[in-house]
């Protein structure tokens, strides 16, 4: 019969659950030094095998490239080096190794402006960084930025949070962003943002957005049958204030689990049951000795 502990009846939903990403802020501090600008003449993800090339033959490289293109060949295949045909490519092209040198040449520029000072706070020195590259009239993609940012940055607990954007939330534009964060039978109210990753200010209708740190990015798995929102509150506020829900990765699992739902819990058996027990086994065992002994005497 059903829910007789043989078997059991199951909504669909009791299998489910909602896979939450939570995600905490980034805290960055940063210093320009001249060995973390000298990094910037290698590409990043072939830096060992320019470093070797360049400490091989110097500055050379960058107009000898192609006198040397068999024996940086030869050296991937004799260390059996592993590399993709587009690093191999990159690598061997000589605009690759002019670019990221210009690349430090702008770094140690900056250097020179901003200063070597170390900052807590990313979000000044980034303002410092952006203000002198204007003064200079240096133009620099995105992904230039990012490369001296990653060079001269590093994750630190004592920094203060990375800012990636300040959004101005009123009006229209509210309500879409309350809409968005709404889903099933929950309805995001304005005081909520700050679980969702909009952080209010102390300025009206202000919200700042932080960059994630994807170390500390965790999942939690919320039963489909209960709100996301009171599990987050209830599970992952109380331990990690600064945390918050990232909606938009939020996937759907299913899971039986045999033992959830048909275990049988059997008690332990009292104390003095179990004495007992040890106590006729001692008796036992003393019996057989004894037996064994006799019986090799009598042999004997």
């Amino acid at each position: 019969m059903p829910n007789d502990g043989t078997s059991k009846m199951f909504d669909n939903e009791d299998f489910g659950y909602y896979k939450v990403t939570v995600e905490r802020p980034s805290r960055k501090a940063a210093q320009f030094t001249p060995e973390r600008v000298a990094s910037l003449r290698f590409i990043p993800a072939i830096s060992e095998l320019m470093e070797w090339a360049y400490e091989r033959w110097g500055d050379d490289i960058y107009d000898e490239l192609a006198s040397y293109k068999q024996a940086i060949e030869d050296h991937i295949d004799r260390e059996d080096i592993g590399i993709t045909a587009r690093n191999r490519k990159l690598l061997l092209n000589p605009n690759a190794w002019s670019s990221q040198r210009a690349l430090m040449q702008t770094a140690e520029q900056l250097m020179q402006a901003v200063g070597q000072d170390l900052y807590m706070d990313f979000n000044v020195f980034r303002s410092l960084v952006e203000e002198n590259l204007k003064s200079l009239g240096i133009k620099l993609t995105a992904s230039e930025k990012n490369q001296i940012y990653n060079a001269v940055s590093w994750q630190d607990d004592k920094a203060e949070k990375v800012i990636k954007k300040i959004h101005r939330l009123k009006g229209d534009k509210l309500g879409k962003v309350l809409e968005s964060l709404s889903f099933g039978d929950f309805q995001c109210a304005q005081g909520m943002l700050a679980d969702f990753g909009y952080w209010p200010t102390d300025t009206p209708g202000e919200y700042i957005e932080y960059e994630t740190d994807s170390d500390l990015r965790d999942t939690e798995n919320a039963p489909l049958k209960e709100d996301i929102h009171a599990y987050f509150l209830r599970e992952v506020r109380p331990h990690v204030d600064e945390a918050w829900i990232n909606l938009g990765a939020t996937k759907i699992g299913y899971e039986i689990s045999f033992n959830k739902y048909f275990y049988q819990h059997k008690p332990l058996r009292s104390l003095e049951e179990v004495t007992r027990d040890i106590l006729a086994l001692e008796a036992e065992t003393e019996g057989l000795l004894k037996r064994l002994v006799s019986f090799g005497a009598e042999g004997e």
